[in-house]
């Protein structure tokens, strides 16, 4: 397994940041660096879209998309969203977990199946400071383990 030294709080941040029409982020496995490709350089690679349209900063980045683009080695691997049930499996498992009273238990519960499970889950959990702060504090505990879990599947291990 390779270890390398990567900004974990930033590649936990990258796995809710792919979206095709902004950008795309990818991990360097020679250097461990989180390359963000905003989707104007693609269209330029592409050619779908002239160089000088191109804003200065991002004309300076254009280096990395074409390298990510002729990447032949496997060096730079996109990193995934995570999946569409990741945030709602923590909620649950946080409230059945960790809230220790019934009635708060159940409040977060019906909060999750409800039409909105993560707004009417979290606004819950704004009248309850305490509470609050345990969920953040598990939701990022949860979010490294899930990237470490990431970086274990490609053979890579933090440093």
């Amino acid at each position: 397994m390779k270890k390398l030294k990567i900004d974990l709080e930033l590649l936990v941040q990258s796995f809710s940041f792919n979206e095709d029409d902004l950008a795309k982020e990818y991990l360097d496995t020679y250097t461990g660096d989180i390359i963000n490709i905003p989707s104007e350089l693609d269209k330029v690679i592409q050619g779908e879209q002239d160089e000088e349209e191109l804003e200065q900063w991002q004309r300076e980045l254009l280096k990395d998309a074409y390298s990510v683009k002729n990447d032949e080695e496997e060096r730079y691997i996109l990193i995934p969203n995570t999946d569409e049930t990741y945030n709602h499996n923590i909620m649950v498992s946080f409230t059945k977990e960790i809230v220790c009273s019934e009635n708060l238990r159940d409040k977060l519960l019906n909060a999750l199946n409800s039409n909105q499970p993560e707004r009417n889950f979290k606004n819950i959990l704004f009248e309850h400071e305490a509470e609050l702060v345990k969920w953040e504090a598990y939701e990022e505990e949860k979010a490294e383990e899930y990237a470490a879990n990431w970086l274990r599947k490609i053979d890579i291990e933090l440093e």
